[in-house]
């Protein structure tokens, strides 16, 4: 059910086009038939704006999920990044200990 608000806006904007229609010259049948095609026009106007909008909503929704998407993989990336060069500090750092070894047993 309409709220009243919406039902006065729906009978200022009949009035509206039944005035405009007036000017024009039109009467009866041809007056009803004006109104009812500006209805409908601007019904689809509000449909087509609607869809509009909704349109744009999934576009921004679709960017934020692709921007979600690249953190995560720079996230990833980064982890194994670190942990790519945590390994390498660990096998340079038994490299050392193993030419120290050598050269200590090489002093003895």
């Amino acid at each position: 059910m309409a709220s009243a608000t919406s039902l006065l806006t729906l009978a200022t904007s009949v009035q509206v086009l039944k005035e405009l229609g007036e000017q024009m010259g039109l009467k009866g049948i041809e007056l009803r038939v004006f109104i009812k095609e500006q209805q409908e026009m601007e019904t689809e106007e509000r449909t087509k704006q609607r869809e509009y909008e909704k349109e744009q909503r999934e576009y921004e929704n679709e960017n934020a999920k692709l921007a979600a998407e690249e953190q995560e993989k720079q996230r990833v990336f980064e982890t194994e990044k670190l942990e790519f060069e945590l390994e390498n500090q660990k096998i340079e750092a038994e490299k050392s200990k193993i030419e120290a070894e050598k050269i200590k047993s090489r002093s003895r």
